[in-house]
């Protein structure tokens, strides 16, 4: 399997496997719409080469806002934007997702309008405000926000949305003991800390009868010291697998790291334990790394690195590097 090869994401066909993450996060305008430099940057990537893009993060109600000029896909407002931007990129024959965020508690009431929500009470420093735990109402909007962003998501173009499981945000605070310390449905065992993100996977996919496929994007390093293992990530999968997850995207310090006392990468872990697509990432930015993974060939999709797409004319680099 070559990374110029051309492959089948479930009914749309990719030109090649090259995969642009969203690296480019504070870049939209005030109000959460796209950017021209949002713009520039995609487009760029595009007419050079990549096979898929994911748009930057973006938050999907004024209340997960994390930063003042993160992209939205909250309101109508911001739907043209997206529309254009992604008609454009479909136009040059590149498979668009668009990864969902809700901030819970990393954020300030100074950015998004009200004391932030998280599983717990939640302060992670200076320039956050401590979180309230969400409640039973909380949930049922947030499957509403959720829901409403995907319907978005389907009218703009958009191939498929990828969850935000990682990076300190909402659903990733829910699976860290650390910081839920929730003795209901929504704390404790493994599968009561992914229910949020399961009760969200499930609303969104019946809000557009599963036409749009759904991703997940997840780190564990940050867990591993507070006993996570290869038996917890293989119940995990199983669980997100089964509310509907169609491509699993983890994401680690190094591509190539080791992980639970063996040989193996995470990677080669996540899939052990599913046959959906999984997209690899984690400091690829050299030709170098980029051929040790590709070695493994367990990824559907690969997320480099902006060292390597900031080479002038990346893709005939890359294909010198790797193919030739």
């Amino acid at each position: 399997m070559s990374l110029f090869d051309s492959f089948k994401l479930g009914n749309i066909r990719a030109k090649n496997r090259i995969l642009v993450p969203p690296y480019n996060d504070g870049i939209a305008q005030k109000d959460g719409r796209v950017s021209h430099a949002i713009y520039e940057h995609l487009m760029r990537l595009v007419r050079q080469g990549a096979g898929i893009v994911i748009f930057n993060t973006a938050y999907i109600t004024q209340q997960g806002k994390s930063h003042p000029l993160q992209l939205g896909i909250a309101e109508e407002i911001q739907l043209p934007g997206l529309k254009n931007l992604v008609s454009h990129i479909k136009a040059e024959g590149v498979i668009t997702g668009i990864r969902l965020s809700h901030a819970g508690a990393k954020t300030s009431e100074r950015i998004c309008g009200e004391q932030p929500i998280g599983p717990s009470a939640i302060n992670f420093g200076k320039d956050f405000d401590l979180s309230r735990p969400f409640d039973q109402d909380d949930v049922e909007e947030l499957c509403l926000f959720y829901s409403h962003a995907i319907e978005r998501a389907e009218e703009a173009g958009f191939d498929f949305v990828e969850l935000n499981g990682a990076q300190q945000q909402l659903l990733d605070q829910c699976l860290h003991p650390r910081y839920n310390n929730r003795e209901d449905e929504f704390g404790g065992r493994l599968e009561n800390r992914l229910k949020l993100a399961c009760d969200i996977i499930k609303a969104m996919k019946e809000r557009v009868n599963s036409r749009l496929m759904v991703g997940y994007f997840f780190s564990i390093h940050d867990k591993l010291e507070d006993g996570f293992n290869a038996k917890n990530l293989k119940t995990m999968i199983k669980i997100l697998e089964d509310a509907g997850v169609d491509i699993f995207h983890p994401i680690t310090i190094h591509v190539m790291n080791k992980f639970f006392d063996s040989e193996e990468t995470l990677l080669e872990w996540v899939s052990k334990y599913t046959e959906k697509s999984i997209i690899v990432e984690g400091n690829i930015k050299s030709t170098q790394v980029l051929k040790e993974v590709l070695a493994i060939d367990k990824a559907t999709m690969y997320g480099i690195d902006k060292a390597l797409f900031t080479r002038p004319n990346w893709y005939q680099f890359l294909q010198k590097k790797i193919a030739g």
